[in-house]
């Protein structure tokens, strides 16, 4: 419960004024059960005027009681609204601190399970469910503080049988732990399976196997919800017992009463108030048993940690004085060695390709030189300081990396580009006249399906305007030209190598001879 008032206490305000109307509700709740002993009471008396006026006062109470709940309903929703935001924020935020290689640890279906499917659980399982809990708690204290006026009897039966019913369910406590986390599991795992069959429909559509793809989503989407039927199994099987308890207490309650009226302690119509009193007593304790074991499933949603075993990122510091250097590299794939022993300086302004057959491990040292791969012998200098000991944020500030496949969202071409970061118009304007993107597109047009839809030329420039907009002071290219026709792909390499003051280090398996004119050395891979 702890957690979930934590994420509340963000919004101190709303959740108060939350509290104070459902409080009120509650008061309205059992104010209308009280009205029945003397409506029935009337009706026995056959006083048409005395049923009348217990009628309208009932209905009166109730058009306020569902009105504040309508009104608190909204309430609600914007709280869990604000909060599951600052959720996903939270948990982006711990992710934006993550090295790549630790990012890439998990895969991303599950990061983006933990921002649809965990926060959906802790909003149903956490914050809707301490709201109830806390409707349920108060409206159970008047409940028996209204049996209480009655008789003191009703009020203590109702104490001891309620505390007997809240034993019952602690025993059940780790069960529905397990099924939560065992049905979040199963949801991740369904995302996962769904978006791997559908990003792969071009595959099955070329080959005339669509009914191979209905049946891969079919089979995926049936294994999620036989997790489901189990979960509903489980946690049904707890709340019907639970139910059952909960009817039992209710008869005895009654039954007490009917010995009390028996006795003259009261009138026949206290059976309708009290009848309803103990089902408000005991299906509230039902709700609350069950509130707590919701709010209990989610600690362990709540308790991911995204965020980097890193120490805490200092300021970005993009300077760049000397050289970037390798000594002595080498890095294995598991026990296959793909770098062996290389040793090369960049200096700063200069200008390199790095090349070499397909296999030779291009791709794997500026993945190292970038730091999207670590775990590598020798070292790695930027300057004087070793890579593995820089922040990530600083050595992001230092090198930009575009690779084969840069990623592209479903965003406008500005957005691509510049990421939401505010870039002067002008140098924006005239990256995209320089790499011939305002031939083919607009800032202002809207990318759709990661940009299947352009060429991997296209896709290549925007990946690279990208880079040029950040002007970071090392630039490293891996085949950023592929694709794109010889005349624009000189074109762009001519106006990168002319850059006096950006480190530009490339892939390239064309190297032409205009360009290789125009290098500071080269770095070939055997």
């Amino acid at each position: 419960m702890k957690p979930t008032i934590s994420l509340l206490s963000r919004q101190k305000a709303l959740t108060l004024l939350t509290t104070l109307l459902i409080l009120i509700e509650s008061l309205g709740k059992v104010a209308s059960s009280l009205t029945l002993a003397p409506l029935t009471d009337q009706l026995i008396n056959k006083n048409f005027n005395g049923v009348v006026f217990w009628l309208l006062s009932t209905i009166t109470i109730w058009g306020v009681t569902l009105t504040i709940g309508y009104v608190n309903s909204v309430l609600k929703a914007q709280i869990i609204r604000k909060v599951t935001n600052q959720l996903r924020t939270d948990i982006a935020d711990g992710l934006s601190t993550v090295s790549i290689p630790e990012y890439k640890k998990v895969n991303h279906n599950e990061y983006v399970s933990w921002l649809t499917n965990d926060v959906n659980m802790i909003e149903q399982n956490g914050l809707d469910a301490f709201f109830s809990l806390l409707g349920n708690v108060t409206t159970l204290l008047f409940a028996v503080t209204s049996l209480a006026f009655y008789h003191y009897s009703l009020a203590l039966a109702a104490i001891i049988l309620g505390l007997l019913t809240m034993t019952i369910p602690q025993f059940f406590s780790k069960i529905m732990t397990r099924e939560t986390n065992r049905l979040a599991t199963a949801n991740s795992s369904f995302l996962g399976k769904a978006d791997d069959i559908i990003g792969g429909f071009s595959v099955f559509f070329s080959h005339n196997l669509g009914n191979a793809f209905t049946h891969k989503l079919a089979v995926a989407s049936d294994q999620q919800g036989k997790e489901k039927v189990l979960y509903t199994k489980n946690v049904g099987l707890v709340n019907l017992l639970i139910s059952g308890v909960n009817v039992t207490a209710q008869m005895l309650v009654l039954a007490l009463t009917c010995l009390l009226v028996v006795g003259g302690y009261f009138t026949v119509g206290v059976i309708s108030s009290s009848g309803s009193l103990a089902g408000t007593v005991f299906n509230n304790l039902a709700g609350m048993i069950q509130g707590i074991f919701q709010m209990k499933s989610v600690t362990v949603l709540l308790h991911k940690d995204t965020s980097s075993k890193e120490p805490a990122p200092s300021l970005e510091d993009d300077s760049f004085k000397n050289a970037l250097t390798v000594d002595h590299l080498s890095f294995n794939y598991g026990e296959k060695p793909v770098i062996k022993d290389i040793s090369y300086r960049f200096e700063k302004g200069g200008k390199y390709a790095i090349l070499g057959k397909s296999g030779t491990g291009k791709s794997t040292l500026i993945n190292l030189m970038s730091g999207r791969l670590t775990n590598y012998s020798g070292s790695i200098h930027v300057d004087d300081l070793e890579l593995n000991s820089l922040p990530a944020s600083t050595l992001n500030a230092k090198i930009e990396l575009v690779d084969q496949k840069s990623y592209i969202f479903n965003e406008s071409v500005q957005e691509n580009i510049t990421l939401g970061k505010s870039n002067a118009s002008n140098t924006l304007n005239k990256i995209v006249e320089f790499l011939g993107i305002n031939t083919f597109t607009s800032l202002s047009t809207n990318i759709h399906e990661h940009g299947s839809n352009l060429s991997g030329g296209q896709r290549q420039k925007l990946a690279l305007a990208r880079a040029l907009s950040f002007r970071k002071p090392i630039l490293i290219v891996d085949e950023v030209t592929a694709g794109i026709d010889d005349e624009s792909a000189q074109a762009i390499e001519d106006a990168l190598l002319a850059e006096k003051d950006l480190t530009v280090i490339m892939i390239t398996h064309h190297l032409t001879p205009k360009t290789k004119a125009q290098l500071t050395g080269t770095l070939e891979l055997a």
